[in-house]
């Protein structure tokens, strides 16, 4: 399947939903899967449908980094258990969109350049717009029910590792480094995340990303 008819294929399933409130819609993969690569078309499709789109991402809703790295900077459980504000992320944006939600949001709490915490005036959504967040660990358990349509973008480790190496050499030093903290920290944070939580089971829809110009989609009935 062309990459483009797979984006407008899930896009159709996403816009035939009739809520009472806006549609949040997570899209998950393990790190350096392609999945913000991913959200971003797939907002740029649903807008082309009509739809109105607010993209945002669990990266908005990071700890501290007295927090993230309290386990130290290479610890796979500490990437998996401190690097995001679930909590925040929670109240501030999924739930008050979801049913008997107020409607006003944030689409962050925190800025990773400065390290602090945003207290933003929320916004007011429209019930017909549709959020797209994307995430590494978005189908944890306490956050997967807050989703009402979820995404799990598939790409086997070693090409996501390769990926991803390239990606951060520069952040890293070197391809070899950033290649090393993908297998020590965030691939092994990505494995407990699968074995844990099983995202896959819980998506409405999986993109297998391993060719990225024609990757496979499965629906399941759930």
């Amino acid at each position: 399947m062309k990459r483009q008819t797979a984006i407008r294929e899930i896009a159709e399933h996403i816009c035939m939903l009739e809520l009472n409130h806006p549609v949040r819609v997570g899209v998950s993969g393990v790190t350096a899967s392609g999945k913000t690569t991913f959200a971003n078309e797939l907002a740029k499709e649903i807008q082309n449908q009509g739809r109105k789109v607010i993209r945002t991402s669990i990266d908005h809703f990071h700890y501290p980094r007295a927090i993230r790295y309290s386990q130290g900077k290479e610890s796979a459980k500490g990437y998996y258990e401190d690097a995001h504000d679930y909590k925040a992320m929670s109240e501030r944006l999924l739930m008050p969109l979801g049913p008997n939600g107020t409607m006003r949001y944030e689409i962050q709490s925190h800025d990773l350049e400065t390290d602090m915490y945003i207290h933003s005036e929320p916004t007011l959504a429209s019930k017909d717009t549709i959020f797209i967040i994307d995430g590494t660990f978005l189908f944890k358990q306490e956050l997967k029910q807050l989703f009402d349509y979820k995404i799990f973008v598939e790409t086997d480790f070693q090409i996501a590792r390769e990926r991803g190496s390239k990606r951060e050499a520069q952040a890293f030093g070197s391809e070899k480094k950033a290649e090393e903290m993908f297998l020590k920290r965030y691939h092994a944070a990505c494995h407990m995340y699968i074995e844990e939580h099983a995202p896959k089971e819980c998506a409405d829809a999986i993109v297998i990303n391993n060719n990225i110009e024609e990757p496979v989609v499965v629906f399941n009935n759930l």
